[in-house]
């Protein structure tokens, strides 16, 4: 890994629980919202930004990721 590259902080943390859920064989999919602070907002946007390697809207207010059939949404709060 390169030394100026972040360690995923957020998106660390939803791929353990798509994980989870995966494994589970009463759940087949799930979605997932989650409230964002808004000064927090950008550095999950950032950080989704960093792992698909394509720009985001800034101006969002409202984003999803699926990571192993589970979709997580940040929408801020």
């Amino acid at each position: 890994m390169e030394e100026n590259q972040k360690e995923p902080k957020i998106l660390a943390d939803c791929a353990e629980i798509a994980q989870k859920i995966e494994n589970n064989p009463y759940l087949k999919s799930s979605q997932i919202i989650l409230k964002v602070p808004q000064n927090k907002f950008n550095e999950i946007l950032t950080e989704i930004e960093d792992f698909v390697r394509i720009k985001v809207d800034r101006t969002q207010t409202k984003i999803s990721i699926d990571i192993n059939e589970t979709e997580f949404i940040f929408i801020i709060d």
